[in-house]
């Protein structure tokens, strides 16, 4: 008796289970191919713009990865069953060195270190090991009547989208964000660099040539002493004699103000170091004599960066071991 394929038949209520399963199983792949468009909008963002901004957005794009990996596992486990036992140690082998890059990119955000760059190749390598050990513990899915299914996140055709958009929205990140800009001058770099310091963690570092109209920076000033961020001013002697009562009234909220030794070198400029990832420069309006003049100011803070900005940290470092204390004006003497 011959064999006939139009007697293969499927059964229907098989064919619209896979149906159904494959079309869950895609809805969970998307998310993680969301997950990846994050993840490259981050790197982007990072190296156009700022560093800490772009780690945030990675760390968004680990956790949404990490969440759909998850749904989309026990999709497959409800479709196709338990995998073999031995698969468990297979899954172990990358999924315990991704809980590491995950901790590392943690530390590297939320803690105080210089080594924050560190956090973008733990981001990337923890999404890539997270993938296989969840992929180790999945039986392939059975072939469905459909082919245009895709049940991977790494499937080219998912590759060519997340390069795509997350290059398209890494870009309007950077061209959007303020370290990819300059800032202003005047009350516009006044009010900028009064936010980033009540914004600090955990360090401000200034070097003030003047302080105009210092209201605004004296109070952010004071507010961040409060919130127990570490503080240092460095101050030239024009300015330590020009704005004597100002420092006078910072150093006694316990806010240590040094005076910069004669002559200064050419290339310092007024400037300011904030917890030692983000660098403004330009003196318009808030670290010279003039309310309004000078070079306007500029954030660096992106990922080609981090050796300019670590070398300005190495160079307030020892001006701060030279510099002296700014000194107490003894009160007049009593008359009767």
């Amino acid at each position: 008796m011959n064999e006939n394929d139009s007697l293969n038949i499927i059964d229907p209520e098989v064919e619209d289970r896979n149906e159904k399963f494959a079309t869950a199983l895609m809805g969970m792949t998307s998310g993680q191919i969301f997950g990846l468009v994050a993840l490259f909008m981050g790197v982007v963002g990072g190296i156009m713009s700022d560093l800490m901004t772009g780690l945030q957005y990675l760390g968004f794009g680990m956790g949404l990865f990490l969440t759909f990996s998850l749904l989309h596992l026990a999709v497959l486990r409800r479709w196709t069953g338990a995998p073999p036992k031995d698969s468990l140690r297979t899954a172990l082998a990358f999924l315990v060195p991704a809980g590491l890059m995950g901790i590392i990119w943690a530390y590297a955000t939320f803690s105080f270190t210089d080594w924050a760059i560190l956090g973008y190749p733990a981001g990337l390598l923890f999404v890539f090991l997270l993938y296989l050990g969840v992929t180790a513990l999945e039986l392939p899915p059975p072939p469905s009547r459909r082919t245009t299914y895709i049940h991977s996140p790494f499937d080219r055709h998912a590759l060519l989208i997340v390069t795509l958009v997350g290059t398209i929205l890494g870009v309007g990140i950077g061209m959007g964000s303020q370290g990819h800009r300059i800032i202003g001058r005047g009350p516009f770099a006044r009010a900028f660099l009064a936010d980033k310091i009540t914004g600090a963690r955990s360090q401000v570092d200034l070097v003030l040539f003047g302080l105009p109209k210092p209201y605004r920076l004296e109070n952010a000033l004071h507010v961040a002493r409060r919130n127990g961020i570490h503080l240092r001013i460095l101050v030239s002697r024009a300015a330590a004699d020009r704005y004597a009562k100002d420092l006078e009234t910072l150093q006694a909220d316990h806010i240590p103000v040094r005076i910069l030794p004669d002559p200064l070198p050419s290339f310092l400029r007024p400037q300011a170091l904030i917890d030692r990832r983000i660098f403004l420069h330009g003196s318009g309006g808030w670290g010279s004599f003039t309310p309004s003049g000078g070079h306007q100011m500029r954030m660096v803070a992106n990922i080609l960066a981090i050796g300019e900005i670590r070398s300005w940290q190495k160079n307030f470092e020892a001006f701060w071991g030279e510099a002296t204390p700014l000194p107490t004006r003894s009160p007049g003497p009593s008359h009767p």
